[in-house]
Order: C-alpha cells, then sequence, then structure tokens
C-alpha cells in the first residue's frame, strides 16, 4: 500500500447506499474514480486521497447534490468502521467517543488528524489534515468529503446517545451551498462557512452524560483489535510503498531517499523515522528490489544482460554485474545459465 493518505475501503458502502438511494448505480461511478468495489469485501483493502477526491467529483456531476456528503454519512453503520465502530457503541460518554475517534483517525483516513480542545464548558473537535501531508495540493478544500468527515463523526455520536443529540456549532472550509437547511437538519446545531477551519464544538457537560450502552471491557477489547490492525497497515505500507517508488523510478537512474520521500508526500525524515520503526532501511529496500527485479528479468531469456542493467538504474552493464555478484554470488550470465539447466531438469 501507497502511504499517500488513503481511506478506510468500506467507507465506500454508505456513499454507495446513499448513490442508490439517490437512482444511481454506484459501480460506474466508482470504476471511473479508479475504485474497484470489490474493495469492501477486503476490510484490510484502503483507497487513495487521489482516487477519492476524483469519486466525489463524479459524484458531485451524477447527483447535482451540494449535501451529498452529508447523505452518505447518514448511511454509516458502526461496522463499518470495523473494531473502532464497536468501541465508539461501547464507550462510556460521547468525550470518550471523540477520544477515540481522535485516537484512530488514522484507520478511517490516513491523513487527517483530529484534535480536541476544552474551552471553559465547550469542547472542540478541529479536523484538520497529518501534518506530513499540508502540501498545497492536499489543503485544497473538498466540500462533499469534508461534509462526509463532519456527518460521520456527528452520526457516531448520535448512534450511541440517540437522534436528538447534536453538537452546539458546526464551522466548515467549504463554501456557503445554495440551501443550508440540510446542513442544519443534519447537525442540528447552527453552521457557519468559509470558515478557516473544520470544527465541530459540543457543550462538555452533554459529552459527559454516562452512556446506557457502555461496556469499557468490550470498548477495550475492540481498540486493541484496532490497534493491531493501524500497527500492521504502518508496518507494512511504509515499506511497499517504497519498494513501489523506487521500482518506478530505477530505469531514471537509482532514486535517492529524499526523491522518494517527496513522491509519497512525507518529509525525508519521517520516512526515515518509519522505515527504522520497520526494522529496514532506504538503502537496504533498494538493493533488495533491484535483486528481487534482476533475478526476475534473468529468468526472461529475451532480455538482454544490457537491457537489465539500465532498466535496474546502472549506468553500465559492468556495474550491474559486479553488483549482481557480490549480492549472489554468481555473474548475472552464470546465475541465467543455471536457471535455464535447472528448467531443462524439470
Amino acid at each position: 500500500m501507497d502511504r499517500s493518505p488513503s481511506v478506510l475501503g468500506t467507507m465506500i458502502l454508505p456513499i454507495a447506499r446513499a448513490l442508490r438511494l439517490q437512482g444511481v448505480d454506484p459501480t460506474p461511478v466508482f470504476e471511473q474514480a479508479g475504485i474497484d468495489p470489490a474493495v469492501v469485501i477486503n476490510p484490510d483493502q484502503r483507497i487513495s486521497m487521489t482516487k477519492m477526491r476524483a469519486l466525489w467529483h463524479l459524484i458531485a456531476e451524477a447527483t447535482d447534490d451540494e449535501a451529498f456528503g452529508l447523505r452518505a454519512a447518514e448511511q454509516i453503520q458502526p461496522a463499518t468502521l470495523h473494531g473502532l465502530g464497536l468501541a465508539v457503541l461501547a464507550s462510556s460518554t460521547i468525550y470518550d467517543v471523540l477520544k477515540r475517534l481522535v485516537r484512530f483517525a488514522s484507520v478511517l483516513h490516513t491523513g487527517i488528524e483530529l484534535r480536541l480542545n476544552e474551552r471553559g464548558k465547550l469542547v472542540d473537535l478541529d479536523i484538520g489534515l497529518a501534518r506530513e501531508f499540508e502540501s498545497p495540493d492536499h489543503l485544497k478544500v473538498d466540500p462533499l468529503g469534508e461534509d462526509f468527515a463532519m456527518g460521520v463523526i456527528v452520526v457516531m455520536c448520535r448512534l450511541t446517545l440517540g437522534e436528538y443529540f447534536s453538537p452546539i456549532e458546526c464551522q466548515c472550509r467549504r463554501p456557503a451551498p445554495e440551501d443550508p437547511d440540510a446542513f442544519m437538519a443534519l447537525f442540528g446545531c447552527p453552521v457557519s462557512f468559509g470558515s478557516r477551519l473544520v470544527r465541530i464544538t459540543f457543550v462538555k457537560s452533554d459529552i459527559n452524560e454516562q452512556l446506557a450502552s457502555a461496556n469499557p471491557e468490550l470498548a477495550r477489547a475492540n481498540d486493541e483489535q484496532t490497534e493491531t490492525y493501524l500497527a500492521t497497515y504502518t508496518r507494512v505500507s511504509a515499506s511497499r510503498a517504497v519498494v513501489g517508488k523506487i521500482v518506478e523510478r530505477l530505469p531514471d537512474g537509482p532514486p535517492s531517499q529524499k526523491a522518494i520521500a517527496e513522491a509519497m508526500c512525507v518529509s525525508n525524515r519521517t520516512l526515515q523515522r518509519k522505515l527504522k520503526e520497520e526494522g529496514t532501511s532506504f538503502i537496504d529496500l533498494l538493493q533488495d528490489a533491484r535483486l528481487s527485479l534482476a533475478r526476475k528479468y534473468l529468468a526472461q531469456p529475451q532480455r538482454s544482460i544490457v537491457e537489465i542493467a539500465y532498466l535496474l538504474g546502472f549506468s553500465e552493464p559492468s556495474t550491474f554485474s559486479r553488483a549482481f555478484k557480490r549480492w549472489t554470488g554468481q555473474a548475472p550470465a552464470d546465475y541465467r545459465a543455471s536457471l535455464l539447466a535447472d528448467s531443462a531438469a524439470s
């Protein structure tokens, strides 16, 4: 998986339901955005933010509904969020719900950070981009996506306490819609538009009330499941993303760690830290990628040693030969000959 911002794959389920309610077949819309609808079958699949933005754009054209993001949020079910959704339902208070959403925001969207801030009798939940993804492109306002994110938070809170629960105020970065009534109706509070931030404000006493559905043991068990998923996704995706970017760029010469970090929309230091956490390094991944591709290409008789050398980013075939012998103890020609001999023997 790529470490550029991504969304939990099952989040397209409520979007699909909302499209069907409007008489739109979601499958061709998803496919046009480059999203395989089958991703919902695998809970580990994720969708890049680039594809999600394309999806929101296509939905805006297909529905001509400026409040579609909210209508999709209304279709959210706890199971859509896997363990996190069940932990939310078992939370002791709405404040605990918000803390869980802050803690595990990257499960839902790796490019988003949620921040809680108390102001006397009020509590603000701010929705912003994770610092490592704060680039001019990512800072563009995506109205339907922003509405969907805010709506999901309010709907999840409402599922735990009841349909009459509402925040006291909502601030949106999106431009003011022609008809704000749908926004007021879903949030159940005053909504301002064109704000410099995305914020949902609650009354502290309201969100600290004990919930009848509270089950701390069940909540903790699902927290652990969510932590396991997050740790596994982070560990696997960073290395895979680096290897994928290396393979893309090898024919132009071995890329630098800085170039790969820029391609992944993270800082060089962040990438180095993440790889260290996974017990690897950029140099190791570069060598492993080159060796894996070298073996693959050498197994293809139609490829010459010269062609393979350039595909792997080596300036001279002799340089490739020395590197391959250092890695395997064999010259490329000898390795290819052994493959052919094994194939003939079998």
